[in-house]
């Protein structure tokens, strides 16, 4: 499986510079109501608690590290910032053709 291409909003490496240099996007088990379960890529602050075996990237000054499990297979995550002053928080945007 070929690993998503990442991409960092403008905004959002402007934001990660002034909040430790640092992202992980993992996968995250959502459920939906009927019983499925679909990963979701997610974005958090920091790196990962064992970054062990982890693809690192580094754009635009951030480090970037790429859980090895995220199932878009050869897509691309943009990863954007919204919200308002002190509330703002990372979220990845998957296109449409790059859904599992």
């Amino acid at each position: 499986m070929t690993l998503p291409t990442v991409r960092l909003d403008p905004a959002a490496a402007r934001w990660l510079a002034k909040h430790g240099d640092a992202v992980t996007l993992r996968a995250s088990p959502r459920h939906g109501c009927c019983g499925g379960t679909a990963p979701l890529p997610v974005a958090e602050l920091g790196a990962p608690g064992d970054p062990a075996g982890w693809p690192v990237h580094e754009i635009a000054g951030i480090t970037v590290y790429l859980d090895p499990t995220l199932p878009v297979a050869g897509g691309m995550l943009t990863v954007q910032v919204e919200g308002f002053a002190r509330w703002q928080r990372l979220f990845v945007e998957v296109p449409e053709a790059s859904s599992p």
